[in-house]
């Protein structure tokens, strides 16, 4: 999905893919994005113009020679610059029409549940060494497309309710979405959710009230994977241990090459900073720690781990984004104008992968072009953890052996299909 300006010299085939009911005229001017003809004529030009721009990676001056010399405007740079500004809205109400198009497609489900990946990704502006944009993407992996987005500046924090959910939902998120009020609004939507934790996100509780000795549970654990029912405290006082949030916390060994390079890793931040690491952290080190709404009769434990492994299917949508879309290329400072160019990025991006008729295929488990032309009963397992948890990326592989592990296999024949 690599983007080409030639890409709008085809505007008919790219305008088939805008959203049957997004009036251009009427958004555009409900928004303020066009307000009078001038040098624009019409909010068809204007959205030529943000693409141009934002989409296919001119300059301000190199878009107005561009519409100059097709015929489309004529407008000197500091007048498209003031246009787009204005237009970041309306902009945005596109994408957002985009996403809403695309998520008509009937959500594939596996044994009645339908996963969903939810992850935030850093946009820096010129010059910048840290955070300047966040955009919050919802993933649905059934159909492997973004099916909720938002775009928020560096004040925006990640957390579950970025996303709306449905009843059947599992939602799959990173540790730094564990977070103690942000977990019950997901289950009282009727959805669930596999989110992963580390020692000291939360505090967990016992099932009578008293407080958790995560370590001694740890230590405890025999097999390389179990779990031990916890309950959160959300930050009230004074609620019964009755009333509190149960869950399920789910622990897995790591194997031991995989332990010494996550400890080497905290050892090596801890020396950059002139510190002692927590010795917690590095007993931490050497397990997964997953929390779960999810019912233990019908998702032990092998199978949470496994759905969760699909987390990194998001993953590669962001690199969909930045590596081939140019996402990371953001060359606006000024605020409205940013929002403008990430914007039209996304738009041309999201109707490239429409024109293209799929999205790459990349196997999330790291198995080679021998082990991908192999059947259900041949090919490699499945991997459980996170590319992070392994040193050089050489994840850990398992058996899938329990039912719902089984019923996935079942409904997902082709190793190289997105899910």
């Amino acid at each position: 999905m690599k983007i080409l300006p030639e890409i709008l010299d085809h505007w008919p085939e790219v305008s088939a893919h805008f959203p049957a009911d997004f009036d251009l005229e009427a958004t555009a001017r409900s928004r303020g994005a066009f307000t009078r003809k001038r040098e624009i004529k019409n909010a068809e030009t204007l959205l030529r113009l943000a693409l141009a721009y934002g989409g296919c990676g001119m300059s301000l001056r190199e878009t107005c020679a561009w519409a100059e010399a097709g015929g489309i405007a004529s407008l000197a740079d500091p007048s498209l610059l003031e246009r787009l500004c204005k237009a970041a809205p309306w902009l945005g109400d596109m994408v957002a029409a985009l996403i809403a198009e695309r998520a008509k497609v009937p959500a594939g489900r596996w044994a009645g549940y339908r996963l969903r990946a939810l992850d935030g990704t850093s946009i820096c502006r010129p010059g910048a060494d840290r955070t300047t944009w966040r955009l919050h993407v919802g993933y649905d992996l059934a159909v492997g497309q973004v099916d909720q987005l938002e775009l928020t500046d560096v004040h925006g924090a990640e957390n579950l309710q970025r996303l709306t959910y449905q009843p059947g939902d599992i939602v799959l998120a990173d540790r730094y979405y564990a977070r103690p009020r942000d977990l019950r609004p997901v289950i009282d939507a009727g959805a669930d959710f596999i989110v992963r934790t580390g020692w000291n996100s939360l505090r967990l509780l016992q099932p009578d009230g008293e407080l958790l000795d995560l370590f001694t549970a740890l230590s405890a654990q025999v097999e390389q994977e179990g779990e031990v029912q916890v309950r959160i405290h959300e930050g009230t006082e004074g609620v019964a241990p009755s009333a509190l949030l149960t869950l399920r916390l789910i622990i897995r060994r790591k194997e031991p090459e995989q332990a010494e390079a996550e400890q080497k890793r905290l050892l090596k931040d801890a020396k950059k900073r002139g510190k002692q690491p927590d010795p917690r952290s590095l007993e931490a080190a050497k397990y997964i720690l997953l929390l779960t709404s999810l019912p233990a009769n019908v998702f032990p434990p092998a199978d949470v781990l496994t759905l969760y492994r699909f987390r990194w299917q998001i993953e590669l949508a962001f690199k969909r984004f930045k590596s081939l879309a140019g996402l990371d290329k953001l060359p606006a400072i000024k605020p409205e104008l940013a929002r403008a160019w990430i914007y039209a990025r996304l738009i041309v991006a999201i109707i490239a992968e429409q024109i293209a008729g799929q999205v790459p295929d990349s196997f999330p488990s790291g198995l080679d072009n021998a082990a991908r032309g192999l059947d259900n009963t041949t090919r490699k397992p499945i991997a459980l953890a996170s590319h992070e948890d392994s040193p050089g990326h050489d994840l850990r592989r398992h058996s899938w052996t329990t039912p719902v592990a089984n019923r996935l296999r079942r409904l997902q024949p082709n190793p190289s299909s997105p899910l």
